[in-house]
């Protein structure tokens, strides 16, 4: 093998590895509030409960109930429900982010993150943030709301 055709292979796998990569992340910014707004209701529901398993099932029925009602509603192809929960969804998101990101630091599971109020070009960066946002959101929801399945969900025709 020589050399030249040595780099060649090593930057194929380098660079796979680095799309692969790259497109996880993207995927997990994307899917950001399908993925994790469940959990936290789950995580946030269970802190309240006593004893061995009544967390576990209060964290899974909430996790169950918060994917149940986000995904009747992202199914929507009306824009009168469509519209207003993906901004929503968007806001709480971008503005989640930026919550996050501005804090000092903590323990994200058992203890929220201080709140403060963003200054006026935080408002305006978490605008921006939430309607380049939600566009590519409704973007990449708009193959789902036109399957089979998701016709039956459908709440206003």
């Amino acid at each position: 093998m020589r050399p030249h055709e040595a780099g060649e292979a090593a930057g194929k796998v380098i660079g796979g590895g680095l799309g692969v990569l790259i497109g996880a992340v993207l995927v997990i910014l994307m899917l950001g509030p399908i993925l994790w707004a469940p959990l936290w209701a789950g995580l946030r529901t269970a802190r309240f409960f006593p004893g061995a398993w009544q967390p576990w099932l209060a964290g899974l029925v909430a996790c169950a109930a918060a994917a149940f009602v986000q995904t009747v509603l992202l199914v929507q192809r009306s824009p009168i429900l469509r519209y207003p929960i993906v901004a929503l969804f968007a806001l709480i998101w971008i503005g989640g982010l930026w919550l996050e990101f501005t804090s000092p630091r903590h323990d994200w599971v058992t203890t929220a993150p201080t709140l403060h109020m963003p200054s006026p070009w935080s408002w305006a960066l978490i605008a921006v943030g939430t309607v380049i946002y939600a566009g590519i959101y409704l973007l990449a929801l708009a193959p789902i709301g036109k399957s089979r399945w998701a016709k039956r969900w459908q709440l206003i025709k």
